[in-house]
């Protein structure tokens, strides 16, 4: 039986790891001593919501020293308010350390447990590359994996006393709020027939996103418009670290105008189909799979995933770990890419920068893109695998002829 002594001392190595992370990320001018961490997405949250406060405009508002505009819909910004209220280093270590709460409980929901638990949980704050750089961004990336984590499983919760106390789907519609990219798991509850959640969901992203087009309308209209126009107010599309199948398009063909409406249908039918395999390894009982599919696929659809956005890769590698009943070559496959994503060694391999991707020779467009191309590999293993019977062996034996 944990004690409460045991479960603190096992949470305490992870948010330990995550606060020398953030302390000594070689980006933003950090240093580990004295702690002076520069969480530069956080300090754009905290500045758009004084902006806010002081009536200015969101939309065009940067940051004064890293000219970073906040690039979320309205209600990201609403949310922001109260984190100006916080004093900033106080902020910065809770920010992390619930950050480093969170892929704890997203392992705990993968069925880890004990001290496995807690390393495991540490060597991602420590070796994944978007769980370190979501830390030291500090992103809300890993929060809204979470969010969704806990909406769309079911199981033992990470406390004994914890009950559910929302209706399923109400998490996932606020993970879509406030950020878009979520919404392809109301299609995941569509497909699987999960009817009550899909409407709960549905009800509330749509709710909140009409009640902040009454409160908020200017920087509402404005923000979608900005999004249909396709102006994420970040870099270009080719960047190296924008992992999504658009960036891998742009990449190898350019940027012409039929390759990039190519790359988003492209990006669409991925989605899709990522929601379709998604939903057949539901059907086979395996809901986190499941899910953890279905982000990557979200990711893959995504014009815009930089490397650190990747975070799903937690919950995909706990499951091809613990649950070793699931075909050796998705498991094989899948491991491939979690490995991939995690190093993001391509980075530190080949240039990347005022354009340079546009010109890369032939071997460096290949590591530009192999993420992308294993990630549509792991989703192809798996719909092979998920429409394979089940009683039907995963590698058939091959015959040989008797020797005379």
């Amino acid at each position: 039986m944990r004690t409460r002594s045991g479960l603190l001392a096992q949470i305490a190595l992870p948010i330990l790891a995550a606060l020398a992370v953030v302390a000594s990320a070689a980006q933003w001018g950090t240093e580990f001593w004295p702690w002076s961490p520069n969480l530069v997405d956080l300090k754009v949250y905290v500045y758009t919501g004084q902006v806010l406060l002081d009536g200015g405009d969101i939309l065009t508002a940067r940051t004064p020293d890293t000219q970073l505009a906040f690039i979320y819909p309205p209600f990201a910004a609403l949310l922001s308010v109260p984190l100006v209220y916080v004093p900033y280093t106080l902020l910065q270590v809770l920010w992390t350390a619930f950050n480093a709460l969170a892929v704890v409980y997203v392992l705990f929901r993968a069925g880890v447990r004990g001290w496995v638990l807690s390393l495991a949980a540490t060597a991602c704050v420590l070796i994944a590359e978007p769980v370190r750089a979501t830390l030291a961004f500090g992103q809300v990336n890993i929060f809204l994996m979470a969010l969704v984590v806990a909406d769309l499983t079911s199981g033992q919760r990470l406390l004994p006393t914890a009950r559910r106390w929302l209706p399923v789907g109400v998490l996932t519609g606020i993970a879509t709020a406030i950020k878009v990219t979520p919404a392809l798991f109301i299609l995941y509850l569509l497909a699987t027939r999960q009817w009550r959640a899909a409407r709960n969901a549905t009800a509330t992203a749509a709710g909140i996103t009409l009640v902040m087009a009454a409160l908020m309308p200017r920087e509402s209209w404005g923000f979608w418009k900005l999004l249909l126009e396709g102006d994420t107010r970040t870099g270009p599309a080719h960047f190296l670290t924008n992992q999504s199948l658009l960036g891998m398009v742009i990449r190898l063909v350019g940027d012409a105008g039929p390759a990039h409406y190519a790359g988003l249908a492209l990006s669409g039918a991925v989605g899709l189909l990522g929601v379709y395999v998604a939903a057949l390894w539901y059907r086979r009982g395996e809901t986190l799979l499941a899910i953890s599919l279905c982000g990557v696929a979200a990711l893959l659809a995504s014009p815009l995933s930089w490397t650190h956005h990747f975070v799903w890769i937690v919950p995909l590698g706990a499951v091809l770990v613990t649950r070793r009943e699931l075909p050796a070559v998705l498991r094989g496959v899948g491991a491939a890419f979690v490995l991939w994503v995690s190093g993001a060694l391509f980075k530190y391999v080949i240039p990347w920068g005022g354009d340079v991707e546009l010109s890369y020779a032939p071997w460096q467009q290949l590591l530009s893109v192999f993420g992308p191309l294993l990630g549509l590999a792991v989703l192809g293993v798996a719909l092979v695998e998920a429409r394979r019977p089940r009683d039907e062996p995963a590698h058939r034996p091959i015959a040989t002829a008797a020797v005379q």
